[in-house]
């Protein structure tokens, strides 16, 4: 028979306490927004492709977060001098109200074949697709600075593997488990406005930080052979 779950978790700022680091907003004077947001939700599904001889298992979760940046003290008491010394140097100016945001998809299906009576294949496949906006601003970052808005970057991930194991009963006491699997990582973090690197040490820094990488990428393969013995009690592993 089938069988799943569906499931979900709301949060708003309707229901949290106001953040006290939030400041006012140097250009009308109001209180800056305490926005928070969360929606996680998910859900899985199995069952028997071919009964008591194939079965499947999918599961979903997904997340949806937005979040008020908490910007520098130092820098929302001199937000309009700021702005100032940027225009003279033909910048764009800072902004006060960034919004964060962290969302992301992931799950995995999975499947399980009696190839014959003693072996068994398992196949699963697995996926992270995260999409996080404005990361840093508002953040401490290495020496101590606090992001303002135009230091704010993009991050984009995606994760995938595939991966296999087939395991053989070889007597009533040795099992021998053979496993591969083969995944790539591709993870882009790239500058939001790609304005200069200007900071005040130690109270906020703008423009892009060049102490990151921009991308990373990885290949990732993996081959293991694994012998399980059991001698009464006792479990012995041996592989490689």
């Amino acid at each position: 028979d089938l069988h799943g779950s569906l499931y979900d978790y709301i949060e708003n700022d309707a229901a949290n306490a106001h953040n006290l680091l939030q400041g006012i907003s140097p250009i009308d004077g109001k209180q800056l927004p305490n926005t928070l947001r969360q929606n996680q939700f998910g859900g899985t599904l199995g069952g028997p492709i071919k009964k008591d001889k194939t079965f499947f298992f999918l599961n979903y979760e997904g997340q949806r977060r937005g979040e008020a940046a908490v910007q520098s003290p130092t820098l929302l008491a001199n937000f309009n001098l700021v702005n100032q010394a940027k225009a003279l140097l033909g910048l764009p100016p800072e902004v006060a109200n960034t919004l964060k945001t962290s969302d992301s998809d992931k799950g995995f299906v999975k499947l399980d074949h009696q190839l014959t009576k003693n072996n068994r294949l398992s196949v699963r496949y697995s996926i992270e697709d995260a999409r996080n906006l404005n990361v840093l601003v508002g953040d401490t970052l290495d020496g101590g600075g606090l992001g303002a808005s135009s230091s704010g970057h993009d991050n984009f991930l995606r994760d995938q593997s595939l991966v296999g194991t087939v395991s053989s009963q070889l007597t009533p006491s040795l099992v021998n488990t053979v496993l591969a699997q083969y995944a790539r990582r591709h993870s882009t973090y790239p500058g939001v406005t790609g304005q200069p690197n200007l900071d005040l040490p130690n109270l906020f820094m703008m423009g892009h930080n060049f102490g990151i990488f921009d991308a990373t990428y990885e290949t990732r393969a993996q081959f293991a052979n694994s012998l399980y013995w059991v001698k009464g009690s006792h479990l012995f592993k041996f592989g490689g």
